[in-house]
């Protein structure tokens, strides 16, 4: 089925942008870009046309941070909560995501990882890219609203097991690089295809290197959760600092961090190293009142979360777009920056580039259709028109 998507103003990538052009899409792939009319070469049989008159064109946004949405938790490990959360981010602009677990007994893991191991791609949602373990093996002093029962020193032993039931969908494991013998633990991971990230860590500056030269790629939710950049004791902040070939997740809603350290952030790190998450929990797009999230009785109020016994922030309500939103508004960053942060770098980190984060001939049509003040209007999952706004 071919669909072509003209008059649209298309950013390929973080560098490139059409003002007028075109996309031939052909079932799952994008067949052809171009600039003006050109699509009319490819306007032979049959197919569908779509004018995108004064809308952005742009890859799907890519979420490599995200605990649940809708009343569902993707620690179930269901294919009922899996879909639920594929096809309410489709909203959102969100096309493709990774499903993050927060920390629990490791044969109850191990449980949950043999059923993300049988889950098949989800009509009409996100591709489902793979599972991101959020510990165990991270900081007790850090550990949020980890379960500290759980939280423990490495273990390759374990973490092979993990492999094994995982079948290939386990892609990114968080990592304290402070703990015990974690350098020879980052270098077995990353030598079986596990993308390492630090954090929920009390780790000197120093750690963070070491880690970095073991292969670790880059930082979870920046400045949460971490040890801090402080002059006289440099942390784990201080080593995202420093180790400028790495990412870093950021939560840039204004809540989790403050706006004046986002703006910080955008101006010291720069578009190229940023990876925007939501950190969204189950009750995203759900009404305000209380949620169980890891454990713990959460209330929700807006798009904000709080553990209900303590005032800890809980994760988020937030979508993608809405990241986007708050991006632009405190950064005044360019589309094409948001193109950068939210698709091209989280496509780097999940190592899915080659076929998801830009637009380019052959690779996946994860497309979406946004206006200019960020609020999407339709969304293609690999060629399937997955959301319209009504």
């Amino acid at each position: 089925m071919k669909k072509i998507i003209y008059n649209g103003n298309i950013v390929l990538d973080g560098q490139t942008q059409y003002d007028q052009g075109y996309i031939v899409i052909i079932d799952d792939k994008i067949a052809a870009i171009g600039k003006e009319d050109g699509y009319k070469q490819y306007a032979d049989g049959d197919g569908e046309f779509i004018d995108a008159h004064g809308l952005y064109v742009l890859p799907g946004f890519i979420d490599i941070h995200m605990h649940g949405a809708k009343g569902k938790d993707l620690i179930e490990g269901t294919k009922e909560a899996v879909a639920t959360v594929a096809k309410n981010i489709v909203k959102d602009g969100c096309t493709s995501f990774m499903a993050s677990l927060t920390v629990v007994d490791h044969p109850r893991m191990l449980a949950i990882l043999d059923r993300y191991a049988k889950i098949e791609p989800i009509e009409n949602g996100a591709n489902l890219l793979g599972v991101h373990a959020e510990g165990p093996f991270i900081s007790k002093e850090y550990k949020a609203l980890m379960d500290e029962r759980y939280i423990k020193d490495p273990s390759i032993a374990e973490f092979s097991e993990m492999l094994e039931h995982a079948k290939g969908r386990l892609k990114i494991m968080t990592v304290a690089p402070e703990l015990r013998d974690m350098a020879k633990f980052i270098a077995y991971a990353v030598a079986h295809d596990v993308i390492i990230m630090l954090g929920h860590s009390n780790a000197r500056a120093k750690d963070v290197s070491n880690a970095v030269k073991a292969g670790a790629t880059g930082f979870t939710h920046l400045y949460n959760a971490m040890s801090q950049h402080l002059h006289r004791d440099p942390g784990c902040v201080t080593g995202a600092m420093i180790e400028t070939e790495t990412f870093a997740e950021l939560i840039c809603d204004g809540f989790h961090v403050d706006e004046a350290v986002v703006l910080a952030t955008y101006k010291q790190f720069g578009a190229k190293r940023i990876v925007m998450i939501t950190d969204a929990m189950l009750g995203k797009d759900m009404p305000d009142g209380e949620y169980i999230f890891s454990g713990l009785r959460c209330k929700k109020e807006g798009k904000h979360v709080r553990v209900k016994a303590t005032g800890r922030i809980a994760g988020s309500a937030y979508g993608m777009n809405d990241m986007v939103k708050s991006m632009m508004a405190i950064s005044n960053c360019s589309i094409k920056e948001i193109v950068q942060m939210a698709c091209v770098n989280p496509s780097i980190v999940a190592m899915v580039d080659k076929f998801k984060g830009t637009l380019a001939p052959g690779k996946d049509a994860d497309i979406i259709l946004m206006d200019h003040k960020a609020d999407v209007q339709r969304t293609f999952v690999q060629g399937k028109l997955a959301y319209t706004k009504q």
